[in-house]
């Protein structure tokens, strides 16, 4: 919740409103603390209600300060090509030859300067040899001001030693330094003069430098810069690497304390020269900034330091790539979902489902809250992504109210089958939003761009489900009880109690999918290349100079889908100084089929030719037409070196999952998650495929979130097979499948709510939401079935098969997990 707070301080440019949520968050904390600390029942409710009220009062004042932006797709937005310059080699003042690695490092250098959290859809791709295609959603003319100076300065830091003698007055007592500078003195060899500009209680003053050309320290021995703000001081600190302490380690060594001096380069720039008073080793600050922004700004830039300079060569305004019609079209069809989810809830669960309602609206404010503090920028499938968040919301309360149900039919109170219900709840939810949780720090740690967006949204997701399932409905029971609002709860039972042998089915299961496994790949290696979209595989960008005439976002996306190509093309309207232009990105291969098909598709306004034969009359052998084409390379929008860290990071997301759940379950459990998982993935992807789909951009966010109800799903299960192994005695074949047939109301529901809401997605979305919520539908449906007939019999036939007993071993955790809490009280 802190961070959360000082993020959002950060962000609002009022320093009043600042102050008051920072204020405000350092409160909420103690009011966190305080509710989970104290043991008496009325003080529990009454801290519970001031935090519940306190953090939508501040979420509220973040959204009324911080509105949220819409992406390229929603809102348009701002095109700059970018020209990579080639580096000057120091010693021969010569250009050196530009090579693709300049170019590549370059785009990385641009994307985590601008999108260092991942959460805003920029798109950037390399265009031809040496520029760099770069698309930020819309802006306001200070944002696009701000933005193209962080994009053309390199941040080149510098630390250069000052030769004192430079300060030497001549005759005409002037310096030695400044007197090279005119040419009146000759320059000293391995020195150069550099201009630093000064002021002191509002005067301004020129200072001259003679600097030595060796370079003690440049940015790459930078390991971390961040700005801090002291009163109205602001200034950027600065921790070296352990390489780069070692040389300001021997440069400090050698100068003379309280009297030589360091200078600071910044882009050829001196920016500040001071008296060296003490050792330098790791750690130092920049001083000299007016504001905190750009402190910020300059922190930014020294982490991610450009080799080579670059330069804005072209602007154009982007149209939203989908129109109003389809964007209304999506919108609606998520809403419509989400209240039939809700409506279901309310007519299921009756009384306490309007308590989930209310705990959902605190969870739906506080994710959208969190998105504005983490300044994210929202795409339709982005905004389809938090519905299906909100509507996987539902799942804690349905674990909590199934639970409840069981414990009223037991005979206890109410006021006591409530207590009871969230006890017994509360691990499966802690332990299937902690495995969601290790998975989005490593995806955060390790990804970049759109991965890193993902866990960002995944842990304000999981921290606002957590918060309103456990915290706000419990409050809200807790006022029930007390004002003798609740004297009975009723529910319907539409799912009655099953005795199904599900794990005498495994070896179907297996069968069937295998089968579907082996044909996934089959389709891979058949397809091959063909498997993959342009954000993968790049292709060509295909350009009609329109000028004063015009073609709508829609009716190019229409004509468009009427040609069969290789690879899904992707046009966009854009406007620049010459007027309108038509960008088409397609596969290289159907580029020509391309042109020729939006030309016969516009003929009035791209198909009228001027001429077929030159001057002389002779065929040229291609037409020429009143409005010219042109098409350059484009590389992929996912490049290879963004694939392969987000498979690192999947990689090592699924190995922390493996670690955890042997921790709290044990080895067969974390098995049997770690095989469910991978199958649900596997054949997510493998089925677009299959079913002559490609994938792109948009199924990577869909695969992760697959990824994260896959795992969520079969911890609920494991669960209840843990708490059923340690309670009794008897064979553990029967046991698991009487934990499955008590979780299977739990799974149904939850499965049938979050489905319905994606499958209106899918239906009445529009082309827009097609294929996000066409994969999370089929992942949604393979999920449930591999929590219940692949992860479970995993578990079981590993157990059986090294021989030991499961129940003695998840005994054995539990006394272990029982140490290691007593050790910490």
């Amino acid at each position: 919740m802190l961070p959360l707070t000082l993020l959002a301080a950060s962000f609002l440019n009022n320093p009043s409103a600042s102050m008051v949520i920072f204020i405000a968050g350092l409160s909420l904390l103690v009011l966190f603390f305080w509710y989970f600390a104290t043991e008496f029942e009325n003080r529990k409710r009454n801290i519970g209600s001031m935090l519940i009220l306190s953090l939508c009062a501040l979420l509220s004042l973040v959204l009324y300060f911080v509105p949220l932006k819409g992406g390229i797709d929603l809102v348009g937005g701002s095109q700059f090509t970018l020209l990579v310059k080639p580096k000057i080699d120091e010693n021969t003042g010569q250009p050196i030859p530009l090579t693709t690695d300049d170019v590549r490092q370059a785009k990385k250098t641009v994307e985590e300067r601008l999108n260092k959290l991942g959460t805003t859809d920029m798109q950037i791709v390399e265009q031809g040899t040496d520029k760099i295609l770069l698309q930020m959603p819309g802006m306001t003319p200070e944002v696009a001001a701000d933005i193209e100076v962080q994009l053309q300065k390199v941040a080149r830091l510098e630390l250069r030693r000052v030769n004192m003698e430079g300060f030497a007055p001549g005759p005409d007592g002037r310096s030695l330094a400044e007197r090279i500078s005119t040419g009146d003195e000759p320059r000293q060899p391995g020195f150069r003069v550099y201009e630093h500009e000064q002021t002191f209680e509002g005067t301004s003053r020129t200072e001259f430098l003679l600097l030595n050309n060796r370079v003690a320290l440049t940015g790459k021995d930078v390991q971390q810069a961040w700005p801090e703000s002291m009163a109205a001081e602001h200034h950027v600190s600065i921790r070296l690497s352990n390489a780069g302490a070692d040389k300001m380690l021997e440069l400090t060594d050698d100068l003379k304390v309280g009297y030589d001096r360091i200078a600071v380069v910044l882009d050829g720039k001196v920016i500040t020269a001071p008296v060296v008073n003490d050792r330098l080793h790791k750690n130092f600050i920049i001083q000299g900034q007016e504001s905190a922004k750009e402190a910020r700004d300059l922190a930014s830039t020294m982490l991610n330091p450009l080799e080579n300079p670059l330069e804005i060569i072209e602007k154009r305004i982007v149209s939203p790539t989908l129109g109003a019609a389809v964007v209304t079209q999506g919108i609606w069809a998520g809403v419509v979902g989400l209240s039939i989810t809700a409506l279901f809830v309310l007519l299921y669960y009756r009384t306490a489902g309007l308590i989930a309602l209310f705990g959902l609206a605190v969870n739906t404010l506080m994710i959208f809250g969190g998105m504005a503090m983490f300044d994210f920028t929202f795409t339709l499938p982005g905004i389809a992504g938090m519905i299906l968040s909100i509507g996987m919301a539902v799942d804690a309360n349905v674990l909590i109210y199934e639970r409840l149900r069981e414990e009223i039919a037991a005979g206890k109170s109410l006021k006591t089958a409530i207590g009871v219900a969230y006890e017994k709840a509360f691990t499966a939810i802690f332990d299937s939003n902690l495995t969601s949780l290790i998975t989005a720090i490593i995806l955060f740690w390790m990804g970049s761009g759109t991965i890193k967006g993902f866990a960002v949204t995944l842990t304000i997701g999981i921290v606002a489900s957590m918060f309103s399932a456990i915290l706000v409905t419990r409050v809200l029971f807790r006022w029930g009880n007390d004002l003798h609002l609740l004297k009975k709860l009723s529910f319907l039972d539409l799912i009655k109690a099953t005795k199904i042998d599900f794990l005498s089915k495994a070896k179907l299961s297996y069968i069937v999918s295998g089968v579907l496994i082996l044909a996934s790949i089959g389709a891979f290696a058949f397809r091959s290349g063909s498997s993959l979209g342009i954000d993968f595989t790049g292709g060509t960008l295909i350009e009609f100079q329109l000028g004063d005439k015009t073609i709508s976002q829609p009716d190019a996306d229409a004509a468009l889908a009427k040609i069969d190509t290789a690879k899904r093309p992707v046009a966009q309207v854009e406007k620049s100084i010459t007027g309108e232009l038509l960008t088409i990105r397609c596969a290289t291969d159907d580029a020509p089929k391309v042109a020729t098909h939006l030309r016969e598709s516009f003929p009035e306004i791209l198909g009228k030719q001027i001429a077929e034969k030159d001057k002389d009359g002779k065929e040229t052998g291609k037409s020429i037409f009143e409005v010219s084409e042109n098409s350059q390379a484009v590389s992929a929008t996912l490049g290879k070196d963004f694939l392969m860290q987000s498979l690192i990071a999947l990689v090592l997301g699924l190995l922390g999952i493996l670690i955890y759940i042997t921790i709290q379950f044990e080895f067969s459990f974390a098995l049997g998650g770690f095989i469910a998982l991978l199958h649900d993935v596997v054949l997510s992807a493998g089925l677009i495929v299959l079913f002559g789909g490609e994938l792109s951009l948009i199924h990577v966010g869909a695969l992760l979130t697959i990824a994260g109800y896959s795992i969520n799903d079969t911890i609920v299960i494991f669960d209840r097979i843990r708490e059923s192994l340690k309670q009794g005695e008897g064979d553990i074949k029967e046991m698991m499948n009487e934990a499955i047939n008590a979780t299977l109301s739990r799974t149904v529901l939850t499965s049938l709510t979050t489905i319905a809401t994606v499958a209106i997605l899918t239906i009445f979305g529009g082309s827009a939401l097609k294929d996000f919520s066409a994969m999370i539908l089929i992942g949604l449906v393979i999920g449930t079935y591999s929590s219940i007939f692949i992860a479970s019999p995993v578990v079981l036939w590993w157990s059986q098969r090294k021989g030991g007993s499961l129940r003695t071993e998840v005994l054995h955790t539990t006394l272990a997990e029982a140490d290691i809490q007593s050790t910490l009280r």
